[in-house]
């Protein structure tokens, strides 16, 4: 596994990067973990990636969240500690151990017809384990309770939220916890739907739909043509690279293959002044 460097931390050793210096970073690996990734579209196995690439663990439990707060999707365990999960055979709330180098996929995500959001998930985490052991991994041994856990220990747990619609909350990034939880999301999706391949085939559908220069641009108001071909379009990506439409209309966004008129406009405004 290649490491990830970065020049700029915030104070708790968040990293202060862009979107493309994540997506260029993903390539990286993929190019060192199976080059065909990027030479033609396909699914990555999202558990082989992070078991026998990025060397740790994925496990699945009923992981345990008060009722009054949003839902864990899944959580990263960067040192030797103990989480809380509910035991449903004997109905308690219970504290586990868990390993070092642990990814734990709450059991709710393997829902039949969520697989896309599953093998999201297990990215997003995998996103965690690379980007931000600066953060949480500590040293010592010591062990902690998971819902004791504050930033900077060393258990990230996730909220469905976060992760739902392929992290498409980019505009409320307002803590670190935002910016650590968007970065896992943009490693995830250029996990599973790579640039080098992501672009130039939903350029090739986008242009089947009579955009030629490969941009889908939606109007102020959409109609059902519209509708009816981005919607055509993110099933055939989901497909294609096993993820979420959710997913694929997200990054399709973060490519700029898919704008508002507005945006078609204001990009091509800049692109008239530079030229």
């Amino acid at each position: 596994m290649i490491d990830f460097h970065c020049s700029k931390r915030h104070k708790d050793m968040t990293p202060i990067v862009k979107d493309t210096d994540i997506q260029e970073y993903a390539e990286t690996l993929l190019r060192d973990y199976k080059p065909k990734l990027l030479q033609e579209p396909g699914k990555v196995n999202p558990i082989h990636f992070v078991e026998a690439y990025l060397d740790a663990v994925v496990d699945y439990q009923d992981i345990y969240y008060p009722e009054d707060e949003p839902a864990i999707a899944g959580a990263t365990v960067f040192n030797d500690d103990h989480i809380l999960v509910f035991d449903r055979e004997a109905k308690r709330i219970k504290p586990i151990e868990v390993a070092a180098n642990t990814v734990l996929i709450d059991n709710s995500t393997m829902a039949d017809g969520k697989e896309g959001f599953a093998a999201f998930t297990v990215l997003h985490e995998g996103g965690h384990l690379c980007l931000h052991p600066a953060v949480y991994r500590r040293m010592g041994g010591q062990l902690s309770l998971f819902d004791s856990h504050k930033d900077g220990d060393s258990v990230v747990c996730c909220r469905r939220s976060s992760l739902e619609g392929g992290g498409s909350k980019r505009a409320k990034l307002t803590t670190q916890t935002d910016f650590r939880e968007h970065q896992a999301n943009v490693f995830a999706a250029s996990i599973a739907m790579p640039p080098s391949t992501f672009t130039p085939a939903a350029q090739e559908m986008i242009r089947n739909c009579g955009f030629r220069d490969g941009v889908f641009v939606m109007p102020d108001v959409m109609d059902w043509d519209y509708s009816l071909g981005v919607s055509a379009i993110e099933e055939s990506l989901s497909s294609l690279f096993g993820v979420s439409k959710a997913a694929a209309n997200v990054q399709m966004k973060r490519l700029g293959l898919l704008m508002t008129e507005e945006q078609y406009l204001v990009q091509h405004r800049q692109l008239a002044v530079a030229f």
